[in-house]
């Protein structure tokens, strides 16, 4: 029996029908991750409470707590959430691996070493300075970690394998340069967790505007994302400027990961596991990816939030922490899976 030759085919669209209650079931998801975020701590907030507390201010604890502290957690939440789930759905869908994750590539790592080293090295503590280092410590770690995947033939596991790699070691230059500065080691300490909490809302005036950026600029890609999954040779025949888009989408990762890393500290595997979740909604159609991967990201950051408030009350555990614990699970089960590189 002969066998017919296999023909790769492009994602598919959803339904109109499918499509609005993707969207209607994100949005609804959201609101309520909001409203548990501004709610649930070690002291329950009504969300009267809340809405008092933002139109009628009047100095109370409960209102204190709403806005001082839950009001700018969740915002910031929400917004590292949408980046770090758009920049691991767009580094997956250029990388064409679904191991591919802006923490396990270095992005991350690249971002914290060169935090460290305006802390320990330059003094520097005030955030656009510190916002500035994490983005060019972010595109140097995945410009190297392209560059060395690259020379090693450029399939998925050697990609993953230099990101890991490059990873460690930079981890370790980051370690050094904590422990051999006192001073380094208290500004990182709750940093390097990965907290929402004493961040001031202040922050987006610097880092809003490049999350919103990284965005826009990776929902632009979507499209050619989609060609590229058809392989370099074909996207390139059907328009697909492949150079042009390989930059476009560093500077994406760049500004979307690098950012939320320098307002939260390191948020390990939200950006692998998003993307995961949201293809198994909507498909391997990255213009429906990209956006449910964001929204997807900022719902698991506020509720991790919440988790860490509420799991050792009235302690709490960094954000970074809860997820690293609802990773381990997670990869596991994507380990057991077949091709789990593949997409």
């Amino acid at each position: 029996m002969t066998q017919g030759k296999r023909t790769k085919r492009g994602p598919q669209r959803l339904s109109a029908g499918r499509t609005a209650l993707v969207v209607v079931l994100s949005v609804l998801g959201l609101l309520v991750a909001t409203a548990v975020g501004l709610s649930v701590g070690t002291k329950f907030v009504g969300l009267g409470t809340v809405l008092d507390a933002v139109t009628r201010f009047d100095g109370s604890d409960l209102q204190l707590v709403v806005r001082e502290s839950r009001i700018p957690r969740t915002v910031l939440g929400i917004v590292v959430g949408l980046a770090l789930g758009a920049a691991g759905a767009v580094m997956q869908g250029l990388t064409r691996n679904a191991l591919a994750d802006p923490g396990i590539l270095g992005v991350n790592a690249g971002a914290s070493v060169a935090v460290a080293l305006a802390v320990a090295a330059l003094g520097i503590n005030a955030f656009p300075q510190l916002m500035a280092f994490a983005l060019v410590g972010a595109l140097i770690a995945t410009i190297a970690v392209v560059l060395l995947g690259a020379a090693g033939g450029g399939s998925p596991v050697t990609l993953v394998l230099s990101g890991v790699a490059l990873a460690a070691v930079l981890g370790g230059i980051t370690t050094a340069l904590v422990l051999l500065n006192p001073t380094a080691f208290l500004h990182m300490r709750s940093w390097e967790s990965g907290a929402l909490a004493g961040r001031d809302l202040s922050i987006l005036l610097v880092a809003g505007p490049a999350i919103a950026i990284g965005l826009v600029l990776a929902q632009l890609l979507t499209r050619s994302l989609d060609l590229l999954a058809l392989g370099d040779d074909t996207a390139a025949a059907l328009g697909v400027r492949i150079g042009v888009l390989r930059t476009g989408a560093v500077a994406s990762v760049t500004l979307l990961a690098g950012t939320a890393t320098a307002v939260a500290g390191p948020v390990a595997f939200l950006g692998l596991a998003a993307p995961h979740i949201a293809r198994g909604v909507v498909g391997p159609s990255q213009k429906a990816v990209v956006p449910l991967s964001a929204v997807i990201g900022a719902i698991v950051v506020v509720l991790g939030d919440v988790v860490g408030r509420v799991v050792i009350a009235p302690q709490e555990v960094p954000v970074g922490i809860v997820m690293a614990f609802i990773a381990a699970p997670f990869l596991i089960w994507i380990g057991r899976r077949r091709n789990p590189v593949q997409m």
